[in-house]
């Protein structure tokens, strides 16, 4: 219901005449480059997912990882929550090293890439007025301080349950701590990481980049690595469907800051979501039709 009344609520705002022509006259090239990139995307991922998996005991092959988080990306995307998709990952892969240890290895997954998005967002907000030319906008600058706030909380909620909570709750946060250690710092595995989350943030610029280039819309390179974040960083909010309503919303509320109009915050996020989600389906299709192992 968010989604809906978030989407009708953009193009009321929008001239939505002009925010059709806009995928009238787009470039297919640049949405087929999107595709590829998706396709890229969700493999990097899923082997950030299966190292964490090893590093944790858990038994999980890469092609395997890789049909998992294909079913888990389309997942994401098509119902409500955002996170449906990582919780049948963890369903599904509960079999090798328990249901604990395969929540662990997916909380941690995620975080990873979160993390790494929240560093290139900050990064960004830094070089803009070096690549701009001008003053940070402070919109901008509130967004990102939202960001870091509510990572700030989810830390804060972790003691919290690891001091208040129930046994079994409190050990599950110590051993979260223990295996974000197994899995981050020992035998330099930050580096690993590191080095698989960035080029995971990589790809989802590079294919909201292709969504804007193939409307005809040049986002300038502080844009795309200081907006672009925040704009994916909404989606990991929980109230709507893969993120859309929200992550429309927050662009046409910073794309202005790139001299670009709103009808092209609108129609450049769109098309991410649709490149995004009909880039994983023919691995979530194949994902399907493999047996699950119990």
């Amino acid at each position: 219901m968010l989604t809906v009344l978030l989407l009708l609520l953009m193009v009321g705002m929008v001239d939505l005449r002009a925010a059709l022509s806009l995928f009238a006259e787009a470039q297919w090239r640049w949405v087929l480059l999107g595709l590829v990139i998706v396709q890229l995307q969700i493999v990097l991922s899923a082997l950030r997912w299966q190292i964490t998996a090893v590093r944790l005991g858990q038994e999980l092959s890469v092609p395997h990882a890789i049909q998992e988080y294909y079913l888990a990306t389309l997942t994401n995307l098509s119902l409500p929550g955002g996170v449906t998709g990582d919780a049948a990952r963890i369903y599904r892969n509960r079999y090798s090293a328990g249901a604990a240890t395969s929540a662990k290895s997916v909380v941690i997954e995620r975080l990873a890439g979160q993390l790494a998005l929240l560093l290139v967002a900050v990064s960004g907000w830094i070089l803009w007025p070096v690549l701009m030319h001008g003053a940070t906008p402070e919109a901008g600058g509130q967004l990102l301080m939202i960001a870091l706030c509510v990572f700030a909380l989810l830390a804060i909620v972790a003691l919290l349950l690891r001091r208040f909570a129930g046994r079994r709750v409190s050990a599950f946060v110590d051993g979260t701590g223990t295996a974000l250690h197994r899995v981050w710092i020992a035998d330099a595995q930050w580096l690993t990481q590191g080095l698989l989350s960035l080029a995971v943030v990589a790809t989802y610029l590079a294919v909201f980049a292709c969504s804007a280039m193939a409307l005809h819309q040049s986002l300038p390179i502080a844009g795309v690595i200081s907006i672009v974040p925040l704009v994916l960083l909404s989606m990991v909010i929980p109230l709507s469907i893969g993120g859309w309503g929200i992550r429309e919303a927050v662009a046409v509320s910073l794309w202005p800051l790139m001299g670009l109009s709103v009808e092209a915050a609108i129609g450049t996020s769109v098309l991410y979501g649709l490149i995004s989600t009909v880039g994983s389906v023919p691995g979530a299709l194949l994902a399907l039709r493999t047996p699950q192992v119990d």
